[in-house]
């Protein structure tokens, strides 16, 4: 993982797994606030951003969040999207739910640091 910055004031989490400059990358909407770019030839997340976060880690405390944004994409695209998911580095935001096959995929929010950490941790 490369960085990972909270903006409390705004309440944005934005995560950079890699560098995106000179790679091919797609974004998908998971949700209306939150966003996974992705490089699509390497099925490799690039960075992942969550808007109002700590109000949607307590939401997904009460109830699995709907990815709905993978519902209306294509097949293959939701089929990285979830592999993605369910792997690292993904994994350590996101507890997928399994859900019936014809309900969007749901997932709750995981913490990923505590309040006192500073607002950016880079990592080499």
């Amino acid at each position: 993982m490369k960085s990972i910055h909270y903006d409390a004031e705004g309440d944005i989490l934005s995560v950079t797994f890699v560098e995106a400059a000179g790679q091919k990358h797609t974004g998908i909407e998971l949700t209306d606030q939150i966003v996974l770019y992705y490089n699509p030839d390497t099925a490799r997340p690039l960075q992942l951003v969550v808007l109002s976060y700590r109000a949607l880690l307590q939401a997904s405390r009460r109830s699995p969040l709907n990815l709905d944004g993978l519902a209306h994409a294509p097949a293959k695209v939701r089929a990285t999207v979830t592999a993605l998911l369910h792997s690292a580095p993904l994994a350590a935001f996101f507890q997928m739910v399994e859900t019936p096959v014809t309900m969007s995929p749901s997932s709750r929010l995981q913490e990923i640091f505590a309040p006192a950490m500073p607002q950016t941790v880079a990592s080499a």
